[in-house]
């Protein structure tokens, strides 16, 4: 099976599991099928790489709003980028690494996700305060959400139509 024809099943197939329309058997190949995808993102990324240094989730450049209860403050933002493990964001100040700061992220949709998240990298540029955070406690419906969400922008993004 050719990319074009891999990428137009796995639409129609993502389509169908959106929609909640899915049997159980084609739930299973739905999910092999997200996986295959997801990595083929990973890869296209250049991101799949070996031992400690490997990710385990594909990102996308994209500003969904963000809030986080900071111990110094609440502070709205937007994401820079996001992934089904955390997301990137610019902060007015430096972040304590040991913080555990809430956030409540919004989705397109309309629908949120919240829990904890902590730091797992961050540096300064200028007067601005990059910070990437991952999720710590997200349900699994709100992980669904969120991976939905990817997969849709990143489906968007491929822009593959058939002829």
């Amino acid at each position: 099976m050719g990319v074009i024809q891999f990428i137009d099943e796995f639409r129609a197939l993502h389509t169908r599991a959106r929609q909640g329309k899915l049997g159980e058997s084609e739930r299973q190949d739905y999910l092999a099928k997200r996986e295959q995808f997801a990595r083929a993102l990973l890869n296209a990324q250049g991101l799949m790489l070996d031992g400690a240094e490997a990710r385990r989730h594909y990102r996308v450049a994209h500003q969904l709003p963000v809030e986080l209860q900071m111990a110094y403050g609440n502070v709205w933002t937007n994401t820079l980028d996001i992934s089904a493990g955390g997301f990137s964001v610019t902060l007015p100040h430096a972040v304590d690494v040991k913080e555990r700061p809430s956030a409540l992220l919004y989705l397109p949709d309309g629908s949120t996700l919240a829990g904890r998240v902590r730091v797992v990298s961050q540096f300064q540029r200028a007067d601005k305060h990059r910070a990437s955070f991952a999720f710590m406690d997200l349900t699994e419906r709100e992980s669904e959400l969120l991976e939905g969400f990817l997969i849709d922008f990143a489906l968007e993004r491929v822009g593959i139509t058939p002829p």
